[in-house]
């Protein structure tokens, strides 16, 4: 007589309850969470560094972290050992534009949504998981944003300002910002300078008028400032960034208490000064390893032609180069005041080098006097803060995107070690780390 197909030999049985015993327990395997293990974390939320712990990640967003000895530690999860490495939320370019220049070429050559793709993964590589991109972009950026899951495509996530403000009278200001909210842009932007005296600038009646139809939007407002008059004035209107360190004169007790009073944040953006005179001779990053990995060989000879180097000397080179020691101790006056200082760069023009220039950034905060610990968070969770994008970005805390970099060494100690990315991820995807064919770019 043949056996019936349903019955079992009393090993299966109990192999069988025993699985059964397992699902009631709750142990059975979650197949949406990853458990990246054995990794020092630290979340950016002021919380001292999490030693020997896991982050725990569910459908590209942070479900909790905590130590491998925790009684409630997933065992059946697929995970990711990061062998003793450490975590920190991605980082964060508070003033960046993207899309505005491909290589050293600008204008509407660059224009293209292949560009963008590009430098959102350029960023992407370097670490940067969040650009706030403040002005100028072509129509290809906002393309990007609403299209394309940038997560899902390895590229770093991006807000849009559009088309710098710039209205001929007051009256004039409530059309041109009704004109660029079609595109429904993140942000605003305006620049207050007259470019040392080459253009007229922006007066404080047209200023305000912007200010006040952007808020009428709901859209903040970041203002390019050179001088500390006008960034009082723009501060006094309403404007929710200061886009640049001061760099005429030392801030005052007055600027600070209105930063304070105010609640508003200022991008110290070092290396767009920088980027203004040190190609009159050869930099020596031209020789770094971390630099020249991503950039095109043919830029760099470009950039040591004596016709191209001229360009970079002379009055304005001059005058930035001489405000740069002045825009460091006003960031750090600021900083020290309690002021948020959210890390910006300015990068994206020709010669301003998405990726490397943010690091470069953060190096010279910590070389003006900022610790590792200021210049991450000013990275990480005030940068967040300060474009108004914290709710889901800045921290690795419950519920926020999974955005983050895996380090071989300890940026705590120094901000150099930041170039020790072993992985980046962004919403719970790990960033394809190889350099493209960088060909003329």
């Amino acid at each position: 007589m043949h056996k019936s197909v349903f019955s079992f030999s009393p090993a299966l049985l109990i192999l069988f309850s025993f699985f059964l015993i397992l699902v009631s327990c709750g142990e059975q395997p979650d197949e949406d969470l990853t458990v990246y293990t054995n990794a020092t974390i630290w979340t950016g939320t002021g919380e001292t560094p999490l030693e020997n712990a896991a982050l725990l990640v569910s459908d590209g967003k942070v479900v909790q972290v905590m130590q491998m000895d925790d009684a409630d530690f997933p065992r059946r999860a697929a995970s990711v050992d990061l062998e003793g490495r450490y975590v920190i939320p991605g980082l964060i370019n508070a003033h960046a534009h993207v899309g505005v220049a491909d290589g050293l070429i600008g204008g509407v050559d660059a224009h293209n949504t292949d560009n963008v793709i590009r430098q959102l993964r350029l960023y992407a590589r370097y670490g940067i998981t969040t650009v706030v991109s403040l002005g100028d972009e072509p129509i290809h950026a906002f393309l990007v944003r609403d299209n394309i899951d940038q997560a899902e495509n390895g590229m770093a996530r991006i807000f849009l300002a559009g088309d710098v403000l710039n209205p001929s009278s007051a009256g004039d200001a409530a059309d041109e910002v009704a004109e660029r909210i079609e595109r429904n842009p993140d942000w605003s932007k305006i620049r207050v300078d007259d470019g040392l005296g080459t253009r007229d600038k922006m007066s404080p009646e047209v200023y305000s008028a912007v200010i006040e139809a952007s808020h009428s939007h709901g859209v903040p407002l970041a203002a390019h400032i050179v001088t500390l008059e006008d960034a009082k004035g723009v501060l006094q209107s309403g404007a929710d960034l200061i886009a640049h360190s001061v760099r005429n004169e030392p801030v005052d007790d007055d600027f600070i208490d209105m930063m304070l009073e105010r609640n508003v944040c200022l991008t110290p953006t070092l290396t767009r000064e920088v980027s203004t005179y040190i190609y009159a001779e050869r930099p020596p990053f031209f020789d770094d390893p971390f630099f020249t990995r991503e950039v095109a060989p043919a830029i760099i000879e470009n950039l040591q032609l004596p016709r191209v180097q001229e360009l970079f000397k002379g009055e304005s080179a001059d005058f930035y180069r001489n405000a740069l020691p002045l825009a460091e101790r006003n960031m750090m006056d600021l900083h020290e005041a309690g002021v948020r200082i959210a890390m910006g760069t300015d990068s994206g023009p020709p010669a301003r080098f998405q990726g490397y220039f943010e690091h470069m950034e953060m190096e010279m905060m910590e070389a003006a006097g900022m610790s590792p610990l200021d210049v991450l968070t000013s990275a990480t969770r005030f940068a967040a803060e300060c474009t108004f994008i914290d709710d889901e970005l800045g921290t690795l805390e419950p519920g926020k995107q999974a955005d983050f970099v895996v380090l071989d060494q300890n940026p705590l100690q120094s901000i150099r070690n930041l170039r020790s990315i072993h992985a980046v991820y962004i919403g719970g995807n790990a960033v394809n780390l190889t350099p493209l064919n960088r060909g003329d770019r």
